[in-house]
């Protein structure tokens, strides 16, 4: 039986997404400044945040799974002609995990109607 290549994509994708939930719990435990002292105790804390955070970057992978080009078209609509197309594969599926949350991050802060949208996670874990 072959797996189909989205499912290899969706499975890289969610052990990214996974590693870095878990680098941000280690690094909240490790952290004097942080009120949760366990990773497991870290993730209790910030469920609801964590599963909001996954849904708005699985819908953003699923979005570059179909339209990868997505990108390109909105440079180009700001005049900047360049080709930022990136065709998903195992390794772009996985960076796209592991990096994914921090660009939800960086959105959250600079888009308005995003910050009461997704919410933040204890500022003490990064």
């Amino acid at each position: 039986m072959q797996i189909p290549e989205s499912a290899h994509l969706w499975a890289l994708f969610i052990g990214g997404h996974g590693l870095h939930v878990i680098k941000r719990a280690s690094l909240s435990a490790e952290s004097h400044l942080s009120g949760t002292k366990t990773r497991i105790e870290w993730m209790r804390t910030n469920a609801l945040g964590l599963v909001i955070r996954l849904f708005v970057n699985a819908a953003a992978f699923s979005y570059w799974l179909a339209h990868p080009a997505a990108a390109t078209h909105a440079i180009s609509s700001m005049g900047i002609a360049a080709n930022f197309t990136l065709e998903p594969g195992h390794a772009t599926a996985a960076m796209f995990g592991l990096s994914g949350d921090s660009l939800v991050d960086w959105a959250a802060a600079k888009v308005p109607f995003l910050q009461k949208e997704i919410p933040a996670i204890d500022p003490g874990t990064t």
